[in-house]
């Protein structure tokens, strides 16, 4: 019988490659493909701010600017509620804390830059306080724990807002970033928050297309299973906390400059309701959804009493606009909640997934993909 066994090699064996090793700038490249993507985002971000800055009124800008800012907040609720599953009803606080910090150093005379570095860590340390029993609760327990940190948040505010007789009523007041600008400072506003939302979109997908978003998600799915694989279950959860904090904290001290005010009556729980929403409707566990969902929370408010007006509808009742603002956000919920769970972005990928069962695309994309073009 004829042997298979193969002569031994003279050359030496190769070792094996180790992870993350390669050709000079691989693992860059990587990188930047996982976020590709976000990069589509980032450019239509450019072109809404362009034609809103070009074309809108200055109201409408003004609203514009409030969506972006919301958006900021949104952004770091959904990496910590919707890929990490720490529920959380904690924005009005930590949005109240960055504020109020702006305003402590303001108030020392301290020019406008440090304000916000002061009030993004201070709401950085008081996020990795409130996500300390983040480590041993989960659920609704979790949700109290954020609750309570709500009305301690409210209670100092108060508190420091009450030692200021004068202020006591009106809340206080500071100084408008770009007032001077011919427009009242909307369209710099535009571009200045354009800017940072596409930094923490960009950052934030970097982080969810990662490794660290792997094990975000394993302690969403199977906490009690992440330790066996090696995830800091506790490092992670106290990071998430202080990241998402710090952000919050820092869009706080922006709002206040962007109203020339701040007030507690403004930091209310339906607020942080609101951000919790946002993330629900626009798709959890997504960073285009979580932007999508604050351009449809806040300017939902904004364009129902316009409709109402239009339907000669609005002149009932002072409050029925409001109230059915509320109405629509409740069978939002609810709709998103059962029938579509992944918000916003679901339908939208349900639909491009539909689309290119399509003969007509579905053949084209067939051509595309072979590369011919034709």
């Amino acid at each position: 019988m004829t042997s298979t066994r193969q002569p031994p090699s003279s050359h030496p064996p190769v070792p094996p490659v180790p992870p993350g090793s390669g050709p000079p700038g691989a693992a860059a490249r990587r990188a930047v493909r996982r976020i590709r993507p976000a990069w589509w985002g980032v450019a239509a971000l450019a072109l809404s701010t362009l034609v809103v800055t070009q074309t809108a009124s200055s109201y409408n800008v003004f609203v514009y600017d409030s969506i972006l800012l919301a958006a900021m907040g949104a952004i770091a609720l959904q990496i910590l509620q919707g890929t990490t599953g720490q529920f959380s009803v904690g924005n009005a606080a930590f949005l109240l804390i960055g504020a109020f910090s702006a305003v402590f150093v303001l108030r020392q005379g301290l020019p406008f830059p440090l304000d916000l570095v002061v009030a993004t860590l201070v709401a950085g340390v008081a996020g990795l306080i409130v996500g300390i029993p983040a480590l041993r609760l989960r659920g609704l327990f979790l949700v109290l724990a954020t609750f309570a940190a709500h009305f301690i948040a409210t209670f100092a505010g108060n508190l420091y807002q009450g030692h200021h007789p004068e202020f006591a009523a009106t809340g206080f007041f500071i100084p408008v970033l770009f007032a001077d600008h011919d427009d009242g400072g909307g369209t710099a506003w535009s571009w200045l928050l354009s800017g940072l939302v596409a930094l923490l979109i960009l950052g934030a997908t970097r982080i969810v297309r990662e490794r660290s978003g792997r094990a975000l998600r394993m302690i969403r799915q199977h906490e009690h299973i992440a330790p066996t694989l090696g995830i800091r279950v506790g490092r992670y959860k106290l990071l998430i906390f202080t990241l998402s904090s710090m952000v919050i904290g820092f869009e706080g001290a922006l709002l206040a400059h962007l109203n020339g005010s701040v007030q507690v009556a403004n930091f209310t729980l339906l607020l942080a309701f609101q951000y919790v929403l946002m993330i629900m409707i626009g798709g959890l566990d997504s960073i285009p959804g979580a932007v999508i969902g604050a351009a449809v929370v806040v300017a939902l408010p904004i364009v129902v009493p316009d409709l109402l007006s239009a339907l000669h509808l609005n002149a009932m009742d002072p409050t029925f606009s409001a109230n059915v603002s509320l109405i629509i956000y409740g069978v939002a919920v609810i709709f998103f909640v059962t029938a579509s769970p992944e918000g916003i972005m679901g339908l939208l990928r349900a639909l491009g997934r539909r689309a290119v069962r399509l003969p007509g695309i579905r053949d084209a994309y067939a051509r595309l993909a072979a590369g011919t073009g034709a």
